[in-house]
């Protein structure tokens, strides 16, 4: 006994396996690793708090210092000072998180003084049926021109 399909039933199949491929496609060029993201260079005063995220959470302390003022470096420095800049090396863990400016606000009292709002969503993996967990922070953070760039004027570390 011989099968024999019909032209329809070939061009189902033929879709069919084209979906399978191109899935397959996908989700291999999709598997790669991702980029690591850079550290901003534009004067801007959401600047200061975009690397100083970035470096805490790749454990880059002497950049995460350099997003920071003057008078809060010497305040965690001296014997009352904590917080990651404190130490040689900081590690947030295995959490992810995501960083979002909500809003930049120039003193208008001042211009080398910006309050910048952030908002920083954290994933957690967990729960009731490994569903995890979302929340978000958001806060306000001042920054102020010092030497000509933007730098974080709060103990702000971002966690």
């Amino acid at each position: 006994m011989k099968i024999r399909l019909d032209k329809f039933t070939l061009v189902v199949i033929a879709v069919v396996g084209l979906l399978i491929i191109a899935a397959i496609v996908t989700v291999g060029v999709r598997g790669g690793e991702e980029a690591a993201p850079a550290y901003r260079t534009e004067d801007a005063p959401e600047t200061p708090i975009y690397n100083a995220f970035l470096a805490l959470k790749a454990g880059d302390i002497a950049t995460a210092r350099a997003q920071y003022s003057k008078r809060i470096l010497e305040e965690v420095t001296g014997a009352q000072g904590y917080g990651p800049l404190k130490g040689d090396t900081y590690s947030y863990g295995d959490v992810a998180r995501r960083l979002r400016v909500l809003n930049v606000r120039l003193d208008p009292q001042d211009p080398n003084r910006a309050y910048v709002t952030i908002a920083i969503d954290t994933y957690s993996t967990g729960g009731l049926f490994s569903s995890g967990s979302t929340w978000t922070s958001e806060r306000v953070v001042e920054v102020i021109r010092e030497d000509g760039a933007w730098k974080i004027n709060a103990q702000e570390y971002f966690y």
